[in-house]
């Protein structure tokens, strides 16, 4: 392991000669805590692969505007009115879940389908 390689290189000032050199590195206490870690796998990349799929896709509000065409202003003006996809926060910025973003736009296009019915038929 990398971390028990680290922790033998230390120089606990047993050497007179090394001492001279004045010391280098921490004392081997320092390090005792990566001597447990595995170095082989990465927390953030498992857990990231392996949650990915439970995650849903999310869109920023500058997304959103882009793929509608439409401004942000307008998205705001939107939501202001109660009219607007409902999406969360994170920090400053808003999110919009894909399936909201769907259920919305179904939900607009059923509010027009009632005001402009198709004649003829």
């Amino acid at each position: 392991m990398p971390c028990q390689h680290l922790v033998s290189t230390l120089n606990l000032g047993l050497d007179p000669a090394v001492e001279a050199l004045g010391r280098s590195r921490w004392p081997a206490g320092c390090l005792v805590h990566l001597l447990g870690m595995d170095t082989n796998t990465s927390f953030r990349a498992t857990n990231l692969d392996r949650h990915r799929d439970l995650l849903e896709p999310v869109l920023t509000l500058a997304e959103l505007a882009v793929q509608l065409c439409v401004s942000v202003q307008t998205l705001y003006d939107l939501r202001s009115q109660g009219r607007g996809p409902r999406g969360f926060r994170v920090g400053r910025q808003l999110r919009f879940r894909v399936s909201e973003i769907d259920s919305w736009l179904a939900r607009m296009e059923g509010a027009d389908a009632d005001r402009h019915p198709v004649s003829g038929q």
